[in-house]
């Protein structure tokens, strides 16, 4: 696992990072390598426009990172992040979106996810926080929360973003460390 988390964060951009997409150097982070957060929004906006294929947004964010900063250092913090952005990638599929939205807010765009497919995203992100959790001695204890809101349930980005944040605030307060869908998308997977 050690030899693994060296490999996650030692280059901030590890083969594999523009998921499948060519960016260019405006269109990424500059810590991850990965999209961007205006890079991120078009990609989303473009496939809720199209409304060809079905999709969910989810926000993921870094459990506690203030803490780690305070106590590590921020070099630490930025290797965090990297690692963070690095087992997003590796434990979703080359055509889902990953970017950072904010300093420790990832996103996934997750193409082609109806209600019916939505659990497969708690195992995911599950897989993430084990991996993150036994990362070594040497890596601070990370785990992420996230919250899950479906693109069929929403008009555009913003209203999507406002969907998946209310189920993240809800993950937070709840303990940290999971996966919610939000309750409409429920409804619907139920229903």
């Amino acid at each position: 696992m050690k030899k693994l988390l060296r490999h996650l964060i030692a280059d901030k951009e590890p083969q594999g990072r523009s998921r499948g997409r060519v960016y260019g150097s405006g269109e990424r982070d500059a810590l991850t390598g990965i999209a961007n957060q205006r890079t991120f929004r078009r990609i989303v906006e473009k496939a809720l426009a199209g409304r060809q294929e079905q999709g969910c947004l989810v926000l993921v964010d870094v459990d506690r990172m203030r803490e780690i900063n305070e106590r590590h250092g921020s070099g630490t913090g930025d290797r965090v992040l990297q690692a963070v952005a690095a087992a997003l990638c590796e434990n979703f599929r080359s055509v889902d979106a990953i970017g950072r939205l904010e300093e420790d807010l990832f996103g996934l765009w997750i193409e082609g996810m109806s209600a019916e497919h939505v659990s497969g995203i708690r195992r995911r992100i599950a897989m993430v926080n084990d991996r993150l959790l036994h990362a070594g001695e040497e890596f601070p204890a990370v785990t992420l929360s996230a919250g899950v809101a479906l693109g069929e349930t929403a008009g555009n980005y913003q209203e999507l973003y406002i969907q998946a944040q209310r189920v993240l605030r809800r993950v937070k307060e709840g303990g940290r460390c999971g996966c919610e869908i939000s309750s409409e998308e429920q409804k619907t997977y139920t229903g």
